[in-house]
């Protein structure tokens, strides 16, 4: 049995927009990820995943819940000060936009050899700037880059930046907050196999946050589908791809394009009326590792 790395344990977050207006951002949220797997967790805009990413980076503290990272609860203020230079190290997270992520005052060797200075790392390969150097070529871009500034840089070439900054520190956990969503296509892919690469080559565990649903089958191992704060699918990604039981995800998986114009054109497209949407259903195995919010759809 895969040992767990993380263990998410009815999560809720709330944003206070007033004394008396707040939203519920995440609720009752709960799943576990292995070590060594890559977990995705998809949805459209202000489903939550991202504010999940963030409570388990502790950029958001949680209003309820745990969070277990290799049995250490990160919510608790204690246990967090005991064990917080260890959690800063093996977790690492990549933004969606790396432009406001990445210094712009900053060169790309300094970006990159910044967290193992701030952590006292020693740099296994004598200097910073020659780790620097390593990680660069690792996410495939040369020396001559190491001198150059952010804005010097395409979106995608930013983005191998922020990735190899992350990997410098030879993290357990990679938390990529759809690091791909602003990039071209044939630039996305080229990111989703670098980090398919630093999965299987290190054994990094990874939470991909996306609403791509077509990258999500390729890179991903299982793969979680929230609405409105709540899990609501969630299964190995082929059983999800293959046998969707909540309409919501049935909707999703429906709008995936496919590269047939005349499929494209002729294919049913499911609706999801949100009126019917059950907030108070909890998440019922319907298949090995199939868990659905709510009743099975017949």
């Amino acid at each position: 049995m895969s040992e767990i790395l993380l263990d998410i344990q009815h999560l809720s977050h709330v944003f206070r927009l007033s004394r008396h207006a707040v939203i519920q951002a995440v609720d009752d949220v709960s799943f576990q990820m292995k070590k060594g797997e890559i977990f995705g967790l998809v949805g459209e805009s202000g489903s939550g995943k991202s504010t999940v990413a963030r409570c388990i980076m502790n950029v958001y503290k949680p209003a309820a819940g745990k969070i277990l990272y290799n049995g250490i609860n990160v919510c608790d203020k204690a246990q967090f000060r005991k064990n917080h230079k260890m959690l800063e190290a093996r977790r690492q997270i990549i933004f969606q936009d790396s432009t406001s992520s990445l210094n712009q005052r900053m060169t790309v060797a300094d970006i990159i050899a910044e967290p193992m200075w701030i952590h006292h790392v020693k740099p296994p390969r004598g200097s910073l700037r020659a780790e620097a150097e390593f990680q660069l070529r690792y996410v495939g871009m040369d020396s001559s880059y190491l001198d150059k500034y952010p804005t010097e840089l395409s979106g995608g070439q930013r983005q191998r930046v922020a990735i190899a900054r992350a990997l410098s520190m030879e993290p357990e956990l990679l938390v990529a907050d759809e690091p791909i969503a602003s990039l071209d296509v044939s630039i996305q892919a080229q990111i989703i196999n670098l980090l398919r690469h630093c999965n299987r080559e290190h054994g990094c565990s990874m939470l991909f946050i996306a609403h791509d649903l077509s990258m999500v089958e390729y890179l991903c191992d299982r793969v979680g589908v929230m609405y409105r704060g709540k899990l609501v699918e969630l299964a190995p990604t082929a059983e999800l791809y293959a046998n969707a039981r909540h309409p919501y995800t049935k909707a999703l998986l429906s709008a995936i394009p496919v590269p047939d114009p005349k499929a494209e054109r002729n294919r049913q497209r499911m609706d999801f009326d949100e009126r019917s949407f059950d907030r108070e259903g909890v998440l019922t195995e319907v298949a090995p590792g199939h868990f659905v919010l709510g009743q099975e759809e017949d």
